[in-house]
């Protein structure tokens, strides 16, 4: 165990003597502390400045993807019922072509107009000589001239 004496600066053990380490007084520095305050503030100004801008930046960017978004959705909206309309349009064309259809078929009289054929026109049959048969295996379209 060391003793220490107060007319040395050396500690006395049971070996070699040493030299104390020199003891300075405790001094609180109050006013350094203020400004290192005030240095502190200053450094973090510009990061809360920054990540300031990026949430409004962010915002911004998410403002105009959900504008965006709507507008598209209204687009989309749009198309339906336009292909909805021009598919009701194209329903009602079709009837009215089939009711058409159906009209002028109910007013040919088949009968009456072989009738005009073979009386007024001097149409006939066929004779079994002017038939000619192919067949048609190949996709090719054939053309045939008459004698």
């Amino acid at each position: 165990m060391a003793i220490r004496t107060n007319y040395s600066d050396f500690i006395q053990g049971s070996a070699v003597r040493k030299e104390a380490p020199v003891q300075r007084p405790y001094v609180r520095p109050v006013e350094h502390k203020a400004v290192k305050r005030k240095v502190s503030r200053r450094r973090f100004s510009l990061p809360v400045f920054a990540s300031a801008m990026l949430a409004l930046v962010s915002f911004a960017i998410c403002a105009y993807v959900m504008v965006s978004y709507v507008r598209l959705r209204s687009e989309l909206t749009e198309m339906n019922r336009s292909v909805t309309a021009k598919r009701s349009e194209l329903s009602s064309m079709i009837s009215h072509n089939d009711a058409e259809y159906n009209r002028i078929m109910a007013g040919v009289d088949l009968a009456e107009i072989e009738a005009v054929a073979r009386g007024e026109l001097g149409m006939t049959y066929a004779s079994e000589g002017q038939i000619c048969y192919y067949s048609g295996e190949t996709s090719d379209y054939m053309r045939r001239y008459g004698n």
